[in-house]
């Protein structure tokens, strides 16, 4: 099932026009990046006023995710907090034609009186970097969630105003996350939208994940970690039953989950439990035309993605560098060298989210 795509279709009315279809077939598959990260000097001043997780130390450039995960922005700061030359100048040195631009990390995890007017202006500072460099990057939202009527208002402003693509979300929200029931009437917003909505990692807040600092608490395993959960909660929970056209993208191909695939489904079968509102395998979410799709982003084992195109098909991965924390070459040269046709990689750079998210190639 291909979502439709009604903004980017307003705003270029000869998407389907015979003539630029031709044309298209004769041009080279445009690289798509869909995970892009950035960070504004809003968000920043606003973390570094706080005293608890998250905030920010100017003097250090150190950002507090959650307690005892503490992540140093210096490594990354000038292509975070760029949104103009040199992204542009990165981005043509590696020949990706399009960024998908989302702020890491987000505002769901401050109080609603400050994450909603801060995520208007993050928001509104994205809008003018995609505004001032036009066909190059696509806007992910970024919302109040604490706030679950305002970040719907914020939602369809970003899409039917700002012309945004897609909603980036947190795995968590501190002590909630996006597979409570609070936040349903959002996930609806985003598929009446049609849009797509990219479950971003977040460092999990339990003890048994806290003695080893960031990269244990974060990338090394507790990104996983927290994404899996919340990805599973989501599926058995019913979401994707109540929102069937709702297309919700993992990173790091797929964050362990198809690796466990043939498990999850035996093991819910098996194991019968009432308050599973799933109405279908766990797997069937992740094939055909389910509501799950994946990225290579961050990453590159061949072995992994040999089991995610197997488990899910060569047609539900896509391209995502996670730039800065990746490096955008390496990525590039990653997928490169998978042992695949050109019609296939050309797939993974464009051709999929294409056809299943809608964006312009």
């Amino acid at each position: 099932m291909v979502l439709s795509f009604s903004v980017w279709d307003l705003k270029h009315p000869t998407r389907f026009g015979t003539e630029h279809e031709t044309s298209r077939k004769e041009e080279k598959m445009k690289r798509i990046d869909l995970e892009c990260h950035y960070l504004t000097e809003d968000m920043l001043s606003v973390f570094g006023k706080r005293t608890s997780a998250p905030f920010f130390q100017k003097e250090t450039r150190l950002l507090t995710y959650v307690d005892d995960a503490v992540f140093p922005v210096d490594l990354f700061y000038d292509g975070l907090t760029d949104l103009a030359e040199k992204r542009i100048n990165m981005m043509n040195e590696n020949q990706i034609d399009i960024s998908v631009l989302s702020p890491s990390p987000g505002v769901e995890q401050l109080p609603k009186e400050v994450s909603v007017p801060l995520a208007r202006k993050v928001n509104d500072t994205l809008a003018l970097a995609i505004d001032a460099h036009p066909g190059r990057f696509l806007g992910g939202a970024v919302l109040p969630v604490k706030d679950p009527e305002a970040a719907c208002l914020e939602l369809e402003r970003c899409v039917k105003e700002l012309g945004f693509v897609a909603w980036y979300v947190s795995s968590n929200f501190g002590d909630t996350g996006p597979d409570d029931a609070v936040y349903r009437s959002i996930f609806h917003k985003a598929e009446e939208l049609g849009i797509f909505v990219y479950l971003h990692p977040y460092n999990p807040p339990e003890e048994r994940f806290k003695g080893f600092g960031f990269a244990f608490n974060g990338a090394a395993l507790g990104f996983t970690a927290d994404a899996m959960r919340t990805l599973t909660r989501m599926i058995l929970s019913g979401l994707m039953d109540e929102c069937p056209r709702l297309k919700i993208v993992l990173g790091h191909l797929g964050e362990s989950l198809p690796f466990l695939m043939e498990r999850m489904d035996n093991r819910l079968s098996v194991i019968k439990e009432p308050r599973l509102k799933n109405k279908k395998s766990f797997s069937q979410y992740f094939k055909g035309d389910g509501n799950v799709l994946v990225t290579v982003s961050g990453n590159m084992s061949p072995p992994a993605f040999q089991c995610t195109q197997t488990v899910m098909g060569l047609d539900r991965i896509m391209f995502a560098s996670e730039y800065p924390y990746e490096k955008t070459d390496d990525m590039i040269a990653f997928v490169d060298n998978l042992p695949l046709s050109d019609a296939e990689r050309q797939l993974v750079y464009g051709g999929n989210a294409s056809r299943h998210l809608g964006l312009p190639v």
